[in-house]
């Protein structure tokens, strides 16, 4: 009879050298995590695959066309250039006390907000708040008038 594969991959175990500093800083972390230092640095991996993975993708493009990756990273850090000097334009000389502040209608001209503040604040409705939508403020009850 043959086993049945299990569905839950082992993990690989490995050997790794680090820095002082790294191995500290994973330390404090599983510490403070309430984990072991394996598990710290295992999951630290885990979480950041996409991240691995798109840098991977990008160096094997580099090593492949060299120029074309060049003008991929110019181009992306040109269009990041544009995103930050837009953001610090509408913060003008004074800035922004707050970034809620950056997202009001009036503090961002011609939009840069996201759609649904966008259409809030063009609207009769009132703002929703984590719970759902607020309610419109209730009057206050007025006494029995003594005229």
């Amino acid at each position: 009879m043959a086993r049945a594969r299990s569905t839950v991959e082992k993990p690989v175990r490995l050997t790794i050298s680090v820095t002082p500093q790294v191995h500290l800083a994973f330390e404090r972390l599983a510490a403070a995590s309430g984990v072991s230092l394996s598990r710290c640095m295992g999951e630290w991996l885990g979480d950041t695959l996409d991240a691995v993975e798109h840098t991977a993708a990008m160096v094997e493009r580099a090593r492949a066309a060299p120029k074309l990756a060049m003008r991929e990273m110019h181009a992306y850090a040109m269009g990041l250039a544009d995103e930050t000097g837009e953001v610090l334009a509408r913060m003008g000389p004074g800035g922004f006390s707050t970034v809620a502040q950056a997202w009001k209608g009036d503090a961002v001209p011609g939009g840069g907000m996201p759609q649904a503040h966008a259409e809030r604040r063009g609207s009769a409705k009132p703002p929703c708040s984590p719970t759902g939508v607020k309610s419109p403020a209730k009057k206050k009850k007025q006494g029995p008038s003594h005229e």
